[in-house]
């Protein structure tokens, strides 16, 4: 584990880490990702932007979901059957338990943060795409996500670090993008419960961060497996 160096609660110099993100390829996506990649293109445009990502942030929470349900059903699973403690696989069950929480509430922030903001823009979000689409995908994602879990964690895990690793490169790239956010200054309600930036452009990053965080966990997870 000692090989993956996470950012969490670390203070970084945010543009170094942005240039250590983009001087690497991100990790190769399977056929599903790489459909997933390009209807968002197709449907929200090439181009990065806040609304666009606050679609890719309501399915980021999904596997998080899957490995948080399946460590508590494998839990219920255990203790029906199990005559003696078994605190060793009890450990690890809690750890998937509380690893699955943990990242949804994370990226439950990077969700409600980027509304906040897109809302105090008065940037227009049409019903078609950011209701009825992000629904669909939901719904989609949702059963995939539990799904693949349930047949093999080891897909789970490794389709989680894809996805992951091409959402942290798309936020350092929307953040190259777009430089003036580094002089405008961002407030939000919700900096009650996430590490405050001092502008939009560092909250991308960090946003970006906390992406290659949730990467780290899910190789972490695989490599216990294999």
């Amino acid at each position: 584990m000692a090989k993956y160096e996470f950012t969490i609660g670390k203070e970084l110099d945010l543009k170094k880490e942005q240039a250590a993100t983009l001087s690497q390829p991100s990790l190769p996506a399977n056929f599903i990702l790489r459909a997933m990649f390009a209807t968002f293109d197709i449907v929200y445009g090439a181009k990065r932007t806040l609304p666009k990502f606050m679609v890719l942030e309501m399915l980021a929470r999904y596997p998080y979901w899957a490995w948080e349900d399946g460590g508590y059903k494998a839990l219920s699973r255990l203790y029906a059957v199990c005559t003696r403690p078994c605190p060793n696989r009890t450990r690890e069950l809690l750890h998937l338990i509380d690893l699955g929480r943990a990242s949804q509430d994370n990226e439950q922030w990077h969700l409600l943060l980027l509304a906040d903001i897109v809302h105090q823009n008065n940037i227009k979000l049409h019903w078609f795409h950011h209701v009825l689409i992000p629904t669909v995908l939901v719904f989609i994602y949702n059963i995939l996500s539990r799904l693949i879990f349930w047949i093999n964690p080891a897909w789970s895990f490794s389709m989680n670090a894809a996805f992951e690793s091409h959402a942290e490169h798309q936020y350092m790239l929307m953040a190259q993008e777009n430089p003036m956010w580094d002089s405008e200054s961002v407030e939000s309600d919700y900096f009650a419960y996430y590490p405050r930036q001092k502008s939009l452009g560092d909250l991308i990053r960090r946003i970006s961060l906390d992406e290659r965080d949730h990467m780290y966990h899910s190789l972490v997870e695989l490599e216990k497996l294999r």
